[in-house]
């Protein structure tokens, strides 16, 4: 009953890791191959004879590991969370009527892997739990009668350090695994894999054993890890940074040095201005509002040249004249509020366009006409058009 609850457990986890794949994101598939070895024990009882002495002879043999190939792929669900697949084909060699024979196992399963964050994106150790089938064709029997004993009373029993007390010898089960790895990633795509595990039998058919592995996995989508080297980008950082180069030419010398000139994120002022509107046939600045000029006046602060024309704007609704004056107050009432929080009245200047631009007819609700009563800021770099603009404010 213990074992079908950890099975049961186990698979509800598996569902529910599947599930996650819907998520958007940029998703790792790894594949690899490589080595495994079995810490399975075999024992084997060969050459039973009996000497002309009457005594009777025998060779009894317990070998713990065996070899084999292993196959592997995994597909991240999240940077912590993968899913992944093993299958190992096992050789090993056995005794059978006297002769030394080759036979063969099957080990596959599904797993999940545990990929804690260590901020390296370079060495990555995680924990598996998995299903398996496990499938053999040569025997690890622990117990038998001696082959040709004349008397049929002789019997043989052998244990090992995984299966204490047990004398079974099944070919087909399905043990549940638990181990660990790691992946030491040698380029952005290419890495060396190392796991080991401990299988343990459901139920009480079948030998509990261990294996280790490794070898070479091939990653391929995913990010990029040689960008856990750089500083992430955010949506805090509110400019953009080129170089110029400028050559100051003096005889006979040649000097060029570089100049760093910040550029203001006019889509981040653009964003901020979007949510400072007005409620209908006024021009007073909401809560809301100030607290986005507050924000819209720390980023003017940072450009000391640069100049800005706050243009005002109205919806369908009213006659020409009257919207005319109410979006002039409106910037008016934008050009106060910087000037308040230290930005200089020579930086700035304000218009009013009235409905001119209202893309909402007049006879749309309330809600869909305050997009059209705005306050657009825009950055002035053309010298004759801001004298043209502060001389007709």
């Amino acid at each position: 009953m213990k074992d079908k609850l950890i099975l049961m457990a186990l698979s509800i986890m598996l569902l529910t890791s599947i599930h996650s794949l819907a998520q958007e994101r940029i998703h790792a598939v790894e594949f690899g191959m490589g080595g495994s070895a079995f810490n399975h024990t075999r024992t084997v009882l060969s050459d039973f004879h009996q000497t002309p002495g009457g005594d009777y002879v025998f060779k009894l043999e317990e070998k713990l590991l065996y070899g084999g190939t292993d196959f592997y792929a995994a597909y991240e669900l999240n940077p912590w969370l993968f899913i992944d697949a093993h299958g190992t084909l096992g050789f090993a060699r056995y005794h059978d009527s006297g002769s030394l024979k080759q036979g063969f196992s099957i080990l596959a399963g599904p797993g999940l892997q545990i990929r804690p964050a260590l901020g390296n994106e370079w060495v990555q150790p995680y924990f598996r739990i998995g299903a398996n089938y496990y499938h053999k064709n040569f025997p690890t029997a622990f117990w038998g009668s001696f082959e040709g004993d004349v008397t049929r009373e002789g019997i043989w029993k052998a244990e090992d350090s995984w299966n204490k007390g047990s004398t079974f010898d099944t070919d087909t089960y399905f043990p549940l695994s638990a181990g660990l790895g790691l992946i030491g990633w040698i380029s952005n795509r290419v890495g060396i894999r190392i796991e080991g595990n401990y299988l343990r039998s459901i139920g009480s058919k079948g030998a509990n054993f261990a294996q280790g592995t490794a070898g070479l996995v091939l990653r391929l989508g995913g990010n990029d890890k040689h960008s856990s080297y750089e500083k992430p980008v955010t949506i805090e950082n509110v400019v953009e940074r080129e170089v110029v180069k400028e050559v100051v030419k003096e005889v006979p010398v040649e000097t060029v040095r570089e100049v760093y000139k910040e550029i203001p994120a006019d889509r981040t002022l653009s964003s901020l201005m979007d949510n400072v509107t007005f409620d209908f046939d006024k021009a007073e600045l909401t809560e809301g509002s100030k607290a986005v000029l507050d924000e819209v006046a720390g980023i003017i602060a940072m450009f000391p040249e640069d100049r800005f024309l706050i243009s005002g704007h109205t919806d369908a609704r009213g006659s020409e004249t009257y919207n005319e004056q109410l979006s002039t107050d409106r910037a008016r009432a934008v050009f106060d509020a910087l000037v308040e929080r230290g930005i200089p009245e020579s930086r700035l200047c304000y218009r009013g366009f009235g409905k001119k631009t209202a893309v909402v007819p007049g006879s749309e609700a309330d809600e869909i006409r305050r997009g059209d009563r705005k306050v657009v800021l825009e950055r002035i770099t053309w010298d004759p058009l801001w004298q043209y603009l502060k001389n007709n404010q």
